[in-house]
């Protein structure tokens, strides 16, 4: 299981959410959080240890979830991260194309907690048992 979290999303309440069900999934998790695409990038690019996997929200100020995601996929030290797409949407076109950016997991968000939490505990799972499977190849399967 992870440990070392990142969460970029610009709504507290989402945020606070997000991070009490990891704190009932395993009390030992660390998250940061970035609010927007700009601060995730600084943030990432500042940390001594890298996260182990990162939620990544698509619809955030200043710069989207999707120039995000090329960002860190462009960056030869962030690339190998896998990314979890953390979103409302559950529209096909941006499930495609963040798949083809090379998002590893697409999560639309539920509306209830113990299913946000259910779903959250499933990916933190499904991505550390198939972290030796290329990243695209998971995204093909792999839809929560």
């Amino acid at each position: 299981m992870y440990k070392n979290i990142f969460l970029a999303e610009d709504d507290p309440d989402d945020q606070f959410l997000f991070t009490d069900a990891l704190k009932q999934i395993d009390s030992s998790i660390e998250c940061q959080i970035a609010a927007n695409g700009k601060e995730t990038i600084s943030l990432l690019k500042k940390l001594e240890s890298l996260p182990d996997i990162i939620f990544l929200d698509l619809n955030m100020p200043l710069m989207n979830g999707f120039e995000c995601l090329s960002k860190i996929k462009n960056d030869e030290n962030l690339r190998e991260i896998p990314i979890v797409i953390f979103t409302t949407s559950s529209n096909p076109e941006d499930i495609q194309a963040t798949h083809q950016l090379g998002a590893n997991v697409y999560f639309s968000k539920p509306a209830g907690f113990i299913e946000l939490k259910d779903k959250i505990e499933k990916i933190l799972n499904l991505v550390y048992e198939s972290t030796t499977v290329p990243a695209q190849a998971m995204i093909a399967q792999y839809y929560v």
